[in-house]
């Protein structure tokens, strides 16, 4: 079986946690390497974002990640993608006809990728399966509170539209929660028979649990202060200026605690990208009188993430709109109970009262609420189930089982 798996803006091999890189990259290169590892060949096509990257990148015998010219050889903001989406299904083309590869499958990720594979199945006659990853209405809805960046409002009419069409043309649709089946049934009007669910994983042998004090040796922590740890993208959206500001409530009960915030990226691109955001994070800091409590500690690498999850009381997830979120199934899988907004996909990944707890989106008090009861429960309280609900439910081992199982009754279906 081969599969032609697009990620528009999503490179697997991205360096996660800055701007425009995070879940769905990591999701791309679990999905397709752990496909990989049960004999399934995988293209993974992504746009070429650096001149200095290569053109054609060979992980393993069953699996490539090929990058398409589209657009200039530079990080563009995902707002103009669809400027490339053309360019980017010929050049995809052009090289299935000089390689004369077959694909049984396409398998696209957003709804970028949504377009552009709906362009290639005019031409090579393949089943589309989708997996939407953030959906624009949901987004919008979420979102609409909020004053959006100039010209976002244009951006998301297109995306609506696109988004249906991909659900009426597509021939199988992948939501990777049952609350988001639920949206795309509602939203797009399509039979529910048409929309499978099949959930993310995490890896199990780089996030796993190691004792809290020996985390926080490793790491240089005060081992009887309470740690708070945010893990993601420094983008508005997500949320840490409502973290903040239930941190400050949290003092008040527990006075030598701290909060540690992780993401953003470690090159001089990522960290303009991301500049406007922890300035503006760093301000609400400074008027809080929280500077030697809060600490910005940038990217860092996915292979030590387990340290600061296992060092960590409670993970936070404060975002505004999440699809999905990967990073509780990181923490639960090192034994951290997670405080997520009760939004998307987080509000089927982290079992209220069970592995943690949901709170109120961009409700500082309700947050603040929710992580006190975590803390005063204790991790312990947690973590049984934390591991519990991974091991049923998020290994990717599991997963990439269920896709191709997937796969081949779909290629049955189709001859």
């Amino acid at each position: 079986m081969r599969i032609l798996l697009i990620s528009d803006h999503a490179d697997p091999l991205a360096e996660v946690g800055s701007k425009e890189a995070g879940g769905q990259n990591i999701f791309v290169y679990y999905l397709a390497s752990f496909l990989g590892r049960l004999g399934v060949s995988v293209d993974v096509f992504t746009r070429w974002d650096k001149k200095n990257k290569k053109e054609v990148v060979h992980l393993n015998n069953y699996l490539r990640v090929i990058r398409v010219k589209a657009g200039p050889k530079r990080y563009i903001p995902r707002d103009s993608f669809l400027d490339v989406v053309d360019e980017f299904a010929e050049n995809i083309l052009k090289r299935i006809k000089q390689e004369k590869n077959y694909y049984d499958i396409i398998h696209t990720n957003y709804w970028f990728s949504g377009i552009i594979g709906l362009k290639i199945t005019q031409i090579i006659k393949r089943p589309l399966v989708h997996v939407y990853h953030s959906i624009g209405q949901v987004r919008f809805d979420s979102l609409s509170k909020l004053k959006l960046p100039k010209g976002e409002n244009e951006i998301f009419k297109k995306r609506l539209m696109a988004e249906k069409e991909i659900a009426r043309k597509a021939d199988r649709i992948i939501a990777t929660s049952p609350v988001e089946k639920k949206i795309i049934k509602k939203l797009f009007r399509i039979n529910e028979k048409k929309i499978d669910v099949i959930t993310i994983g995490v890896d199990t042998k780089i996030f796993k649990p190691i004792k809290k004090g020996k985390a926080r040796k490793l790491l240089g922590f005060e081992n009887k202060k309470k740690i708070i740890i945010y893990v993601g993208r420094i983008e508005w959206r997500k949320g840490i200026g409502t973290l903040i500001y239930a941190f400050r409530e949290v003092v008040k009960h527990f006075p030598k605690s701290k909060l540690y915030i992780i993401g953003g990226g470690n090159s001089k691109a990522a960290q303009k990208l991301d500049s406007a955001e922890r300035e503006r994070l760093k301000n609400i800091i400074k008027e809080l009188n929280l500077g030697n409590r809060v600490s910005l500690l940038g990217s860092k690498k996915q292979k030590k993430l387990y340290q600061y999850y296992s060092a960590s009381d409670v993970c936070v997830v404060p975002s505004y709109y999440e699809p999905f979120g990967i990073v509780p199934l990181e923490s639960m899988a090192c034994g951290t109970p997670v405080v997520a907004s009760k939004t998307g996909g987080l509000q089927f990944s982290v079992k209220d009262g069970i592995t943690g707890h949901l709170a109120k989106p961009r409700n500082y008090k309700d947050l603040a609420k929710k992580i006190i009861t975590v803390l005063k429960n204790g991790k312990n309280f947690y973590k049984i189930n934390c591991l519990k609900r991974i091991d049923e439910n998020f290994l990717w081992k599991k997963i990439a089982e269920q896709y191709k199982d997937y796969f081949n009754q779909f290629n049955i279906q189709k001859k």
